[in-house]
């Protein structure tokens, strides 16, 4: 059965667009256990799409940022182990909520833990970037309905030392930087992955959750970026068997084990690794 529809997946981008930008001036901004911020954005949005896609009798799971703490142990192993997407509701929630235009909707599709499709939306830019057996699409005008959809060709950067490169948060605290770019904290992954595939960046150092890459490594690996640790290894789209991922109970859950660099090539992956200076890394 094929799960990953790319109208059904618009469909479901331009009402959770709405939603978002319907309480986007009063968020009703709560704080989670994790300390990070939760709104009435993220759980509507998620409740939207675990209505149509979150369905365990007929084989389909969803793991989502605001509900997989509700699930028990036998529901997180069958999706895992089967077929399963993985939801951001609102990534970059606190820019959403702080009114700042670098936020966006993130959904992988995960088959035996591998990571096989994914979509980002940007609600603020009006558009959409998905992946569908082997072809990037781009698609505009989402939140009308009647969205213009194309193959893409992504536009990687070239290095200078103008280009911005965008930083993990808990990177920017602690470590020493020496590369020349401007260096952006945007707190959103589908905003970077939306940016490297315009070419708008050319870099990023990344240290997220699941659900904030799901949707876009599966894009920038079809685009042919390279995602690597700072001793070389490559950070994939298996999330089970690559050992990248916290899965086990306990703190830290569904995090990436280390930080990585993205870049549009290895050279440019080791050119940013050379010039930082990873300080406090127990803090990171």
């Amino acid at each position: 059965m094929n799960r990953w529809k790319i109208d059904l997946l618009l469909e479901l981008f331009r009402e959770a667009g709405a939603v978002a930008l319907r309480f986007q001036e009063n968020p009703e901004v709560g704080i989670k256990s994790d300390h990070t911020a939760v709104t009435r954005a993220d759980r509507e949005i998620e409740a939207l799409f675990a209505a149509r896609l979150d369905r365990p009798g007929n084989g389909s799971f969803l793991i989502g940022e605001e509900s997989i703490e509700q699930r028990d142990e036998e529901y997180i192993k069958s999706a895992l182990e089967g077929e399963c997407f993985v939801l951001d509701p609102v990534d970059g929630t606190a820019p959403y909520a702080a009114g700042v235009p670098l936020w966006g909707i993130s959904v992988g599709f995960m088959r035996n833990g591998v990571l096989e499709e994914g979509a980002i939306c940007l609600p603020p830019r009006d558009e959409a970037f998905l992946s569908c057996r082997g072809t990037i699409f781009h698609a505009r005008g989402v939140t009308g309905g009647n969205p213009v959809v194309e193959p893409f060709i992504p536009h990687k950067a070239v290095y200078t030392p103008a280009a911005p490169i965008c930083v993990a948060q808990s990177a920017a605290r602690n470590w020493e930087f020496r590369f020349p770019n401007q260096m952006f904290v945007w707190s959103a992954c589908v905003a970077v992955y939306g940016a490297l595939l315009r070419g708008g960046v050319y870099g990023s150092i990344q240290h997220c959750k699941l659900w904030d890459l799901a949707g876009g490594l599966p894009l920038l690996k079809l685009a042919g970026f390279e995602a690597r640790y700072e001793d070389g290894r490559e950070l994939g789209c298996d999330v089970v068997a690559g050992g990248n991922f916290l899965l086990d109970p306990g703190p830290g859950r569904w995090r990436q084990k280390g930080f990585v660099v993205i870049a549009p090539d290895r050279q440019g992956v080791e050119t940013i690794w050379s010039q930082v200076n990873v300080r406090n890394p127990a803090k990171s």
